[in-house]
């Protein structure tokens, strides 16, 4: 894939821009869609320069650094302090905000500028015909994916249609002086919607035999994942049934208690193998789809540590002190797939030890360097609990999280029990979640979405916020919607009175 990034990001000549002048400057030597994308071989390396560009570290970094995922490591030099995302601190002049909103963006740009140059290119012949009409499926799904994510972090409430949405990115925004405004979520959601629809031309990855790519399952994960957004859980437990009857959950595998080995020694080691992005031949690592990432890519592991994912290999952050506790119980294979087997413990030591992070150790001899796994199936199983205690299933809440366990658990899994309440329940599943998904970019968002209904607030350990002093943080807060960044405010004077709710337009 790597080459025909590096391609395709020459071809376009394109770089960050902010919804406005950043691509209305004509540069020399520039090559427009049309003389970019002559053929259907060409539109092909176009849409996989698009894969090349979806983001996810800063995510992943963001939802661990300013919830509860993380505390200071040892040799942090200023990472989530100096900016302070660690103390709370989130304001237009975040470089994460910045981050999300413009990669994305930019994510946006490079789709569009593809489907604009695929109207001017006439296939020939049945196969390329269904090969370009593959692609112009995955261009809309990819455009989709991007307003979502977008969404997620920028609009107050996914499930008000006429609440502030985003900036609109239905087409190359290429016009000098085009000055955009956000529009609603249903104006957006009615795009993504339409853009998902394309999933019918979906033909060369129809079974998902490469789960790098977009296909059909792709699609219905994330329409699962939306609909429990939205708060359309019926659509949630259909979509989320079918994915697990198809994406059976990586069992647990052979080996030690909290404490023991991480290597993969052992086939059956699965779980560890699916961390390490290693072929599961016995069984399913029930990843639906993931980021692929190869040498010269962002390395997600960087995001926690500078030289290893070791305990001496220097961690800007470690593992929370709350989280790990959750982890460390005897038979969960999940201790040795996240804490690093370097790690140490005791109430001897500075901040109980060193709880060094294992989840991105890194693959094919590249330290730190992981594929970033988008839809598992264990995110489908907690979405199915999410819809079971919406319409009061508590029981219900309770079977299907206890699948999670099942596989987790070398032996003897803890039983959970039905909660007494709804409350009970979201927030049993927040804590599921919690342990099972860290360090993959849910937690800012799950409790931004679920933290009120379960009654759950950031609240750190002792331990980890003598540094600053930032322990709490209500899930009420108007922190938990990411403020339109200071560039683009600049840049764009029609969103500038569209500011989300706590932040001005001056950078605090």
């Amino acid at each position: 894939m790597k080459k025909f990034k590096v391609t395709i990001l020459a071809l376009m000549g394109l770089a960050l821009f902010s919804c406005q002048d950043a691509i209305d400057i004509v540069q020399g030597g520039e090559l427009y869609p049309e003389t970019a994308f002559q053929t259907v071989d060409d539109l092909q390396q176009g849409l996989v320069g698009v894969y090349g560009v979806v983001p996810g570290e800063t995510e992943i970094g963001f939802n661990a650094v300013f919830t509860d995922e993380v505390r200071i490591g040892y040799a942090n030099g200023g990472q989530g302090l100096i900016q302070g995302e660690y103390g709370f601190i989130l304001n237009t002049n975040s470089g994460d905000a910045s981050s999300i909103w413009f990669s994305y963006y930019r994510m946006l740009m490079f789709a569009n500028r593809a489907l604009v140059a695929a109207e001017t290119i006439v296939p020939t012949g049945d196969d390329e015909t269904a090969q370009y009409k593959d692609i112009i499926a995955q261009l809309h799904i990819l455009r989709a994916w991007a307003h979502f994510k977008l969404l997620c972090y920028f609009s107050t409430d996914l499930t008000d249609d006429s609440a502030l949405g985003v900036i609109l990115g239905d087409h190359p925004i290429a016009v000098t002086g085009e000055y955009l405004p956000r529009v609603t979520n249903g104006e957006v959601f009615a795009l993504i919607n339409s853009d998902l629809d394309y999933v019918a031309d979906l033909t060369s990855n129809a079974d998902n035999a490469d789960n790098k790519f977009i296909s059909p399952d792709f699609v219905k994960a994330f329409r699962a994942r939306m609909a429990a957004f939205r708060g359309d859980y019926n659509t949630v437990l259909t979509l989320t049934n079918e994915l697990i009857a198809d994406y059976p959950l990586t069992q647990r595998g052979t080996g030690t208690s909290p404490g023991g080995p991480a290597t993969v020694t052992s086939a059956n080691s699965n779980y560890m193998k699916l961390w390490a992005d290693l072929d599961i031949t016995n069984g399913s690592d029930e990843i639906i789809f993931k980021l692929d990432r190869v040498l010269g890519d962002a390395e997600v592991g960087g995001t926690f540590a500078s030289v290893n994912a070791t305990a001496d290999g220097s961690p800007f952050y470690e593992m929370n002190t709350d989280l790990f506790n959750l982890l460390n119980v005897p038979g969960d294979v999940r201790f040795n797939a996240f804490v690093h087997p370097t790690s140490t413990n005791s109430p001897d030591l500075p901040n109980n030890g060193v709880y060094a992070i294992g989840k991105y150790t890194g693959s094919a001899g590249i330290n730190l360097l992981n594929d970033l796994k988008i839809f598992r199936t264990s995110e489908m199983v907690f979405l199915k609990a999410e819809a079971q205690a919406a319409s009061g299933d508590l029981a219900g809440v309770a079977t299907t999280l206890q699948t999670i366990n099942a596989a987790r658990f070398r032996n003897n899994a803890p039983v959970i029990a039905v909660p007494a309440t709804a409350q009970a329940a979201y927030a049993e599943i927040l804590k599921q979640r919690r342990i099972e998904l860290c360090f993959e970019g849910h937690r800012y968002l799950d409790l931004k979405r679920l933290g009120a209904r379960a009654g759950v607030d950031i609240v750190r350990n002792p331990l980890d916020c003598a540094i600053n002093g930032a322990c709490t943080l209500s899930t009420s807060d108007y922190r938990f919607t990411m403020p339109i960044p200071s560039d683009e405010l600049s840049a764009n004077p029609t969103i500038r009175s569209q500011q989300n709710p706590g932040y001005s337009v001056t950078g605090n």
